[in-house]
């Protein structure tokens, strides 16, 4: 009877772990499909061009459904619509908590946060962010133009010599996405600039 007991204990206790991973599970899903749901609306409010209530919205997702699919593209929307206004900086903001929370979308949130520290003329911050972006993404075609958006970030930024070893690794790629523009870039990169012959 005693050996009875702990087969059915063990069984109930199994029996609850599956029964409490699958409510999670299903927990995550609904409000996963919820925030989802709530973007799409949002979108559809900014298309008919109200961009104040569609802000507004995409705040609220961000910010109740965080680390959903959802609130990371509402989040992505948030900042390309601070980044239409001139507003870099709140763009940045509203991209750093999402970069954490949804390492799915990793790679397009550093990619969107380089952008708005190039809007800044914070051309270091971008490179790295760029770098990032590239490292992060599973698609080839996708590290090589975020690389070469790190590779221009520099030479906006005065450093010629860092972009020129991106564009080296580049234009090296066999059949790289980046290979014609890597190669035009280090000619511009290594090129000595022809002075003026001096008049007699």
């Amino acid at each position: 009877m005693l050996h009875k007991q702990r087969v059915v204990m063990g069984v109930v206790a199994i029996a609850i772990l599956f029964g409490g991973a699958w409510f999670y599970r299903r927990s995550n899903q609904i409000k996963a499909d919820r925030a989802e749901a709530a973007y799409f609306q949002a979108r559809q409010a900014m298309a008919s061009g109200n961009a104040t209530l569609a802000l507004s919205d995409l705040q609220n997702i961000a910010t109740r459904y965080e680390g959903t699919p959802g609130a990371a593209q509402a989040s992505l929307t948030i900042a390309q619509i601070h980044y239409d206004q001139g507003k870099f900086r709140e763009g940045i903001a509203a991209l750093e908590k999402a970069a954490t929370s949804r390492p799915g979308l990793a790679s397009s949130i550093h990619m969107m946060m380089g952008a708005g520290h190039e809007g800044l003329k914070q051309f270091d911050k971008a490179a790295a962010e760029y770098l990032t972006a590239a490292k992060l993404t599973r698609f080839p075609n996708d590290a090589a133009s975020f690389s070469a958006s790190a590779a221009r970030a520099l030479v906006a930024g005065g450093k010629p010599d860092s972009a020129r070893a991106i564009w080296a690794r580049l234009a090296n790629e066999p059949e790289g996405s980046m290979v014609s523009e890597a190669r035009v870039r280090l000619g511009e990169l290594t090129a000595v600039p022809v002075t003026a012959a001096a008049t007699p």
